[in-house]
Formats: structure tokens, C-alpha cells, sequence
């Protein structure tokens, strides 16, 4: 599976303007002042919401962009919210399925992203048919 997570942190106020304007569903929320695994504290609040989830790189692309127009036509300005974030987009390898993988951001993906303020990050996840066959189980 290949997915698209968008990461925000900033002030509660404007998380929540995000969240509701957007209407996210958020996999993972913290507050400022909350514990991280490491043991360090977070400095801003934020969260976690998938924005996008599809069988192969292709497909993500194409929901990936429908994100991103969503957020300009809804006007959306992350850096007037001083929020910050980064749409990290994740693509499995290593897998029979999809050995080898990759995904192409054209100019006009990229333009979204900063009209949007919104940095983008693409992640490799190694994956093997063991793996999903475990998973099957």
C-alpha cells in the first residue's frame, strides 16, 4: 500500500480551523508540552491525517493532487495560520507487486505545495512478499 500523510503543528486554534475547514481525520494528535516516545516534550501541538491511500504510486499521485487542490480552492494558506507542515508521501518496495517504485511531481504539483505552504517529502518503505504474507495471516 502507498499512502499520503500530512504532518501540521502550530497553535491549537489553527489546528483546529485546519482540521474542520479540511475536515481531516487525524491518526495521531499531540499538545504542546506532551511526552514523545524519546522521552523529549513537543514544542507546538499537532497531527497526523491521511490524506490519501492507494494500491500503487500512480493512483496515490492522482489522490495526492486532488488533496492539494482541495486545499486551494478552500483557500488554504498554512504559513497565515502560522502553522507549519509537510505532506509526506510514502511509497512501498521490495515487493513482487512493486519492486521498485517511484513517483514524478510536476511543476504544477509543486507550485500547490508552495502556494499552499506545504513542504513535500517522499518516503521509501521496504516491504517484501514475506512480509505481506505474515500480514495475511
Amino acid at each position: 500500500m502507498n499512502l499520503a500523510t500530512l504532518r501540521v503543528e502550530g497553535a491549537d486554534s489553527s489546528l483546529e480551523q485546519l482540521k474542520n475547514v479540511l475536515q481531516l481525520a487525524c491518526d495521531v494528535e499531540w499538545r504542546k508540552g506532551d511526552r514523545r516516545r524519546s522521552g523529549s516534550v513537543h514544542a507546538l501541538s499537532g497531527f497526523n491525517a491521511g490524506v490519501a491511500e492507494a494500491e500503487n504510486p500512480r493512483m496515490l499521485i492522482s489522490l495526492v493532487r486532488s488533496f492539494l487542490k482541495k486545499c486551494k480552492e478552500k483557500d488554504v494558506v498554512l504559513s497565515r495560520l502560522n502553522l507549519k507542515a509537510e505532506l509526506d508521501v510514502g511509497i512501498f518496495v521490495g515487493s513482487s507487486e512493486q519492486y521498485v517504485a517511484s513517483v514524478l511531481f510536476t511543476p504544477a504539483d509543486l507550485l500547490l505545495c508552495a502556494e499552499c505552504g506545504i513542504n513535500l517529502r517522499v518516503t521509501g518503505y521496504p516491504t517484501s512478499d514475506e512480509a505481506n504474507a505474515e500480514d495475511d495471516k
